[in-house]
């Protein structure tokens, strides 16, 4: 297939591809406080196209199935609150990644610009944000995102 990318190819625009969440950090800015967000291991994905599109899911491991396909209030809420999902465009300047989101689990998510710093070192990404506020707690935080590139 003429001008295809092979798997092993890597195009000038280093956070191109799919990427599996490590770990997701956030550090209060009043009290220093970091807190796991999601527990040690929430799990994520985060795929960066080279047609200029994104999408990135993250979810808690210890999330509870709901009894009936359709979940009650009560659970309802809570997987809501334990997960975050958005998908929109992207814009690179330099180490810093612009999220244009269109559409996200959070209705007020829509039609905002997420800005995030980034470093590539190998196969791992670091994401960070400058301070803003927590979608999980409300607090003035700082999160720092890892992932590992998918194989």
């Amino acid at each position: 297939m003429t001008g295809a990318l092979s798997f092993t190819e890597r195009p000038a625009n280093p956070l191109v591809g799919s990427w599996r969440m490590v770990s997701w950090t956030e550090e209060e800015i009043d009290s220093k406080a970091v807190h796991h967000v999601f527990g040690a291991n929430p799990v994520g994905m985060l795929t960066y196209g080279t047609d200029g599109h994104m999408s990135g899911f993250i979810a808690d491991p210890r999330r509870k199935p709901s009894v009936n396909p359709k979940p009650n209030d009560v659970e309802g809420a809570d997987l809501y609150r334990t997960m975050l999902a958005y998908t929109g465009t992207y814009s690179v300047n330099g180490n810093e990644v612009t999220h244009e989101i269109e559409f996200s689990w959070n209705q007020s998510w829509n039609g905002t610009n997420q800005q995030r710093m980034f470093e590539v070192q190998g196969d791992k990404l670091v994401i960070w944000t400058k301070p803003t506020i927590s979608p999980v707690n409300g607090r003035k935080i700082i999160a720092k995102l890892v992932w590992k590139r998918a194989k």
